[in-house]
């Protein structure tokens, strides 16, 4: 009898404390915890939470309202153990301050191995209640660095989770909503929730915590995949276009047009009554609030128009197809982003965006992927409605292209006009940096072969051989040198169909072989980081320099990130050109390891359709999450590019169904022979 009575005390020591939540009823960590399958009581007050409690229990009190002292004393009188989150709406005189660049960092080593001193986590960017605590478990700061800090701690912090004494655990944010408001990397999160729950006095509900993030890849790193794995890819992304409401609708003109008021023109929500005549916005900021939602960009850019109507072109039904050919008539021959008179020296180039301070900014590698959306939407479509716009385009940055091939990264409307495009055309300039270059050179071999102007040969050639033969510690990167090598593939593929010697293939089995040595089993292509004396954007080099320009998403060499903005997509075309003319392999392998990747990290997001089926710029290959150290101004790493990403992706994944290279994509494209003498003969100005 006594055995039994010890084993029995031993149980109830062992038992979990009940515990009761003032909360509403779809909070994160409510759900989870009944989904487990334990009761837990939820009243819609603190004073009834409190009293409703058994002695010795825990509570959360999770609806903002803060407990005056009477309340208190209920609770120290049943000796309670009260999880207490602040909210930033309603804390009364309490100082709060909004979350910009601030980034989470552990600062215990309470949570376990899987989240020790010094990881770095995201909130995204709530409100937050700023207060002072000792001994933090986890504070809010600038901080750089992929997952772990890179230049120690930030010399200012703000305590987001701590003990206020033996009986109240209190935090600055909800934490308990960190499924809707999409906390990062979801996995990290999982341990803080757990310790949480342990310290009211319930480890093995906390053990039971299944966090299920609502936004996630498509599939697994092992899972298995369907045969029709890259048709249904395309098919979703062809209806994210159509769902993520970023097309302008004629009431959401007026919109985007007062949109300066805001910081970047990165605004409010989507539209949903768009269907192209208007074009298509950039796409969504990194940037995700308190309910889990991003704001959009509100840019209608040449290159994202055209490379959005080329994507659902190829990829889209019948109705997506007709919202594929408006699109492109809006951004091929109505938007003001085409400077259209030609007696400007101007005439031909295609501005970055249509808002009046950008529509004079003339970059090449804008312009190029403009042109190739142009033709792949015309082919895709069997329109020839575009082709003599694709061409001038093709033909004003050649004559803006100095004798030595270069261009430049980009030039302005002011210059042109006051210097004339002979001044660029007779200029030496040298400019080794793929990103800018590569996709023109492209563009002026495929003119060459469609209208036989040996000069567009000539100068390309000579630029990509300077380039080749320099080698990549040579060139000038923009966010890593892997982009650069990923931006090299496509010209030299289409140099061999111009030109197809033993050294042209040499020079892109070499370019093939450089970019896939960083290739993962999982098929991902890892970012590199090149000299920093040779690169524009650079990761941050001190915690204050977090957020403050344009870098990569890793902070060294060997974070296990792929970048589907600035590097894998654009690796995916060049894989896809250069497996189509070498018979390698090699390449093919690679090529195929890389389509399935893509369509494994697809966004799988049933709730939020606006995100569903699309592709954010960063992915975290080794924790298999949608993850990096967010650090870029701009287009952090979930932001969603409309242009570059999206189109990119799906419109290669369409390449691949359809047996065709891009190369043979618009094979009725009617050159007019006459723009050439126009734009380039003697006479001209």
């Amino acid at each position: 009898m006594l055995l039994i009575a010890i084993l029995g005390l031993s149980a109830a020591l062992a038992a979990d404390v009940p515990l009761t939540f003032c909360c509403d009823s779809q909070n994160d960590l409510l759900r989870m915890l009944r989904r487990s399958g334990t009761h837990v009581s939820n009243f819609p007050t603190v004073r009834e939470a409190l009293e409703h409690s058994a002695i010795g229990s825990g509570v959360c009190l999770l609806n903002g309202e803060q407990p005056s002292p009477e309340l208190l004393s209920i609770a120290h009188s049943k000796s309670l153990k009260i999880y207490l989150e602040l909210n930033a709406q309603d804390v009364g005189t309490a100082k709060t301050k909004q979350i910009e660049w601030e980034r989470v960092i552990t600062t215990s080593a309470v949570f376990g191995e899987k989240l020790n001193f010094g990881r770095i986590l995201s909130i995204g960017r709530p409100k937050m209640v700023v207060g002072q605590a000792e001994n933090p478990l986890l504070v809010v700061g600038r901080v750089a660095g992929f997952d772990t800090l890179a230049f120690g701690m930030p010399k200012t912090t703000d305590p987001l989770l701590w003990q206020e004494n033996a009986t109240m655990l209190v935090a600055a944010v909800p934490l308990s909503n960190c499924m809707k408001a999409r906390f990062a990397p979801a996995k990290s999160w999982q341990p803080v929730l757990k310790y949480i729950v342990t310290w009211l006095g319930a480890p093995k509900l906390a053990d039971s915590i299944k966090w299920i993030p609502e936004v996630v890849p498509r599939y697994g790193m092992s899972d298995r995949v369907p045969a029709q794995l890259e048709v249904e890819a395309m098919k979703r992304a062809a209806n994210w276009f159509m769902n993520a409401g970023l097309m302008v609708s004629k009431d959401g003109l007026k919109r985007y047009q007062a949109a300066d008021q805001y910081n970047d023109r990165v605004g409010p929500g989507p539209d949903d009554n768009g269907t192209g005549e208007l074009g298509i916005l950039e796409g969504f900021s990194s940037a995700i609030d308190s309910l889990g939602e991003q704001p959009v960009r509100y840019y209608r850019r040449a290159d994202c128009n055209a490379e959005s109507a080329m994507a659902l072109a190829l990829t889209g039904n019948r109705k997506q197809r007709a919202v594929a050919y408006r699109i492109a008539d809006f951004i091929g021959s109505k938007s003001r982003v085409i400077h259209d008179d030609p007696s400007k020296q101007s005439y031909g180039l295609v501005g970055w965006n249509d808002q009046p301070s950008n529509s004079g900014n003339f970059y090449g590698d804008d312009n190029a992927r403009y042109v190739l959306g142009l033709i792949g939407s015309a082919g895709a479509l069997n329109e020839s409605k575009w082709d003599r716009q694709i061409l001038k385009c093709i033909l004003a940055n050649f004559r803006t292209t100095g004798v030595n091939g270069f261009r430049g990264d980009n030039l302005l409307e002011g210059d042109i006009e006051n210097q004339g495009w002979r001044h660029f055309y007779e200029a030496k300039t040298v400019n080794m940096a793929p990103h800018f270059e590569a996709y023109m050179w492209a563009l002026y071999l495929w003119a060459y072969q469609k209208t036989g102007y040996k000069p567009l040969y000539d100068r390309t050639l000579k630029a990509i051989e300077r380039t080749v033969k320099a080698g990549d510690t040579e060139w000038t990167w923009t966010n890593g040198v892997q982009q650069e090598r990923a931006r090299m593939l496509l010209p030299l593929s289409w140099l061999v169909r111009t030109s197809d010697t033993p050294e042209h293939r040499k020079w892109l089995i070499d370019a093939v072989r450089k970019v896939i040595l960083k290739q993962q089993a999982c098929g991902a292509i890892q970012e590199e980081i090149g000299d920093l004396s040779r690169g524009i954007a650079g990761p941050p080099r001190s915690n204050e320099a977090f957020g403050t320009g344009e870098t990569p998403l890793i902070q060294e060499n060997g974070d296990p990130l792929a970048d589907m903005l600035y590097t894998t997509n654009f690796a995916f075309l060049g894989l896809h050109e250069a497996a189509s003319v070498l018979n390698d392999p090699e390449t093919s392998i690679a090529e195929n390891k890389l389509a399935e990747f893509l369509c494994r990290i697809q966004i799988r997001a049933d709730s939020r359709p606006k995100l569903n089926g699309a592709w954010f710029r960063a992915f975290d290959f080794g924790d298999w999450d949608y993850w990096a150290s967010n650090a870029d101004l701009g287009w952090g790493a979930w932001s969603i590019e409309t242009g570059w990403s999206v189109s990119w992706i799906a419109s290669v994944l369409a390449l691949r169904n359809r047996h065709q290279a891009f190369w043979d994509i618009h094979p009725k494209f009617k050159a007019d022979s006459s723009l050439v003498t126009e734009m380039l003969s003697s006479s001209s100005r």
